[in-house]
């Protein structure tokens, strides 16, 4: 799809965009002309999916049933609507978990930022408070709790929810249930239990710590990462990393 034709650009450049000359030009260069597309710019790849699910069958002889893409839905509503391999073929969705991966540590940072807003303290420096250091470090927690779980959604989700209970432990009240068990764990707690030793002090071993009132606002993040249905999209840790690879070989190639 194209908004642009070089060669229009020039004739415009050239002869004016609205004169009787361009006109008569443009009758000459109308087959030819490289844009294809009219409209918003951002609805050029809901276009451009439109004609890839729609010649499909005709074209290629086989049906698209999943689609994998980033948080915006706007394409796989499209697609849903058109329905265009009849109502028994449903198409779905499946998430790049580059672009999941970066939503805990946006969340964290837009929480700390707008907490001050409104006048709840929530980031800063200090023990419990969601530091710049504690976001990254639950950030790639959050990570690597889907990457490491590859086709197990019960599995990733236990992962997800065990850096935030992890994170909200203290001495006095213990949450480690969902910390992994062997003296292998990431889990100081888990670890001593397994080598038959007392744990340690929570103070000097969470590196992530969350405070109470920290982790009551922290809490609603991770139960909207932690859902089941958006696990759910990621199980195959697929990315687009594989479709951006090739689209820059295109682009060196054949530039605009």
């Amino acid at each position: 799809k194209s908004l642009y034709c070089q060669t229009c650009t020039s004739a415009k450049a050239r002869l004016g965009a609205d004169t009787p000359e361009f006109d008569s030009w443009f009758e000459g260069h109308f087959g030819e002309c490289n844009i294809n597309y009219t409209g918003n710019p951002g609805g050029m790849e809901v276009a451009m999916a439109e004609d890839l699910w729609d010649r499909s069958v005709d074209r290629h002889g086989f049906r698209y049933t999943t689609i994998l893409s980033d948080g915006d839905a706007k394409t796989f509503k499209r697609l849903s609507e058109m329905d265009v391999y009849g109502p028994d073929v449903k198409i779905e969705k499946e998430e790049c978990v580059n672009h999941v991966a970066k939503r805990m540590k946006t969340a964290l940072l837009k929480l700390a930022t707008e907490g001050k807003k409104r006048g709840v303290v929530l980031g800063g420096q200090g023990h419990g408070k969601l530091t710049g250091t504690t976001i990254k470090t639950l950030a790639n927690y959050y990570d690597n709790a889907i990457r490491s779980n590859r086709g197990n959604l019960e599995g990733m989700r236990e992962a997800v929810f065990a850096s935030f209970f992890h994170a909200i432990s203290t001495d006095e009240d213990p949450h480690h249930t969902h910390c992994p068990e062997g003296a292998t764990s990431w889990c100081f707690y888990q670890r001593a239990l397994a080598k038959g030793e007392e744990p340690g002090s929570h103070r000097e071993n969470v590196h992530t710590a969350l405070s109470r009132d920290v982790a009551s606002h922290v809490k609603d993040v991770y139960l909207r990462l932690g859902h089941r249905d958006l696990l759910n999209r990621c199980l195959r840790v697929e990315t687009q990393n594989k479709n951006e690879c090739i689209h820059s070989k295109i682009w060196s190639k054949c530039p605009k």
